[in-house]
């Protein structure tokens, strides 16, 4: 039996941290082979001390791992942040790299900044997204299935193998989403976020206009993949920290995939929200004042947005749940019928927000 499942620890972030940081410590042929994926070299003289979880303060947070490399010359550091199917933190790497992280590290290592170099490594399964800091390097999980991973000890080069053989069962899934999700293979839940990930950017990537994010929402019994598609010119331009609530607005549309449901299979229906910005939860905005003329407002963006979106899509319907405030049915025939569907009814939506945000403009209401 594969060694992994028997753990059930392939996506627990801490446990694989751990295990390459003792192949790390197993082989400098190993950890040399991985930092040459970030095009980091160093020679082979270069002395190697590995840390993981290193907490950095509540303001900054705890790379999980952080490598200091001394060679001859100069030494480096080395900050790995390792992702195995969750969503990385908010603007997580950007603290990581910030000079009030490397300050921390500088000092309690007691180094010269003068001779140190800083490194950054995002290590992820998920090959559609990239980290919110441009400084870090990106490597994949699969670069694993790649020869030449030399490891001495025999126990860790054994969990090697049945690593790689977890790598290539997860990945090979997702060579061709749209095909496995149209055939219902038996996935995962990260599995099938991945795919459904792949296959609705794939299919906005070259509607430039629009801002497109993803995550996760569940609860007890549920877990959904959300697709949130937004654009610039449906955001208040501040903060209504600053502005007040009378004057925010935050607009997009988004869809929820279960991903517990190996039936549903398709896009069946599109969310159009109107919140605050930036967003926070509803629940917790009832309280500030101004909040009566944000309702005020989205009640006036709802009934005229659903006049130009009626007459267009049938099957809409108002709704009037905490910030949702229009649903729009999708053709759910089959799941390719269900993406072309949803990209074009996407596509009058939006240009019937585009209209109703000029008309309450021209009311002075935005």
């Amino acid at each position: 039996m594969n060694v992994i499942d028997a753990l059930n620890i392939f996506y627990r972030e801490d446990v694989i941290s751990d295990f390459l940081k003792s192949c790390f410590e197993d082989s400098n042929s190993f950890l040399h082979r991985f930092l040459s994926c970030a095009n980091i070299s160093l020679s082979k003289e270069t002395r190697f001390t590995i840390e993981n979880r290193v907490g950095l303060g509540k303001s900054i947070g705890t790379p999980d791992m952080l490598i200091v490399a001394q060679d001859r010359n100069e030494n480096h550091i080395i900050i790995i942040e390792n992702k195995l199917g969750a969503a990385e933190g908010f603007a997580q790497t950007q603290r990581y790299e910030s000079s009030e992280a490397k300050t921390i590290i500088r000092s309690r290592l007691n180094l010269d900044e003068s001779d140190l170099r800083f490194h950054f490594i995002y290590l992820t399964l998920d090959k559609t997204v990239t980290p919110s800091s441009s400084n870090f390097s990106h490597i994949h999980y699969d670069e694993f299935l790649q020869p030449e991973w030399l490891l001495n000890d025999s126990t860790l080069n054994l969990i090697f193998t049945d690593f790689k053989e977890k790598l290539y069962q997860f990945y090979a899934p997702l060579e061709q989403p749209f095909q496995t999700i149209s055939l219902g293979l038996n996935l995962d839940s990260t599995q099938k976020k991945f795919c459904w990930q792949s296959i609705l950017f794939d299919k906005f990537q070259g509607e430039t206009q629009f801002e497109l994010d993803w995550g996760e929402a569940g609860g007890i019994g549920r877990k959904n993949f959300i697709f949130l598609i937004t654009k610039p010119s449906w955001k208040a331009k501040k903060s209504f920290k600053e502005t007040g609530l009378a004057n925010t607005h935050y607009i997009h549309i988004d869809t929820y995939i279960n991903l517990l449901n190996s039936k549903k299979n398709f896009v069946y229906e599109i969310g159009i929200r109107f919140e605050t910005y930036p967003y926070i939860p509803h629940k917790h905005i009832k309280s500030i004042d101004g909040y009566e003329y944000f309702i005020r407002n989205k009640e006036i963006f709802s009934e005229l947005l659903f006049e130009n979106i009626a007459s267009q899509i049938a099957g809409a319907k108002k709704r009037n749940s905490k910030l949702l405030i229009m649903t729009v049915p999708v053709n759910d025939t089959n799941l390719n019928t269900s993406i072309e569907d949803y990209k074009n009814k996407v596509l009058i939506i939006e240009k019937a927000i585009d209209l109703t945000i000029k008309e309450l403009q021209q009311k002075q209401i935005f």
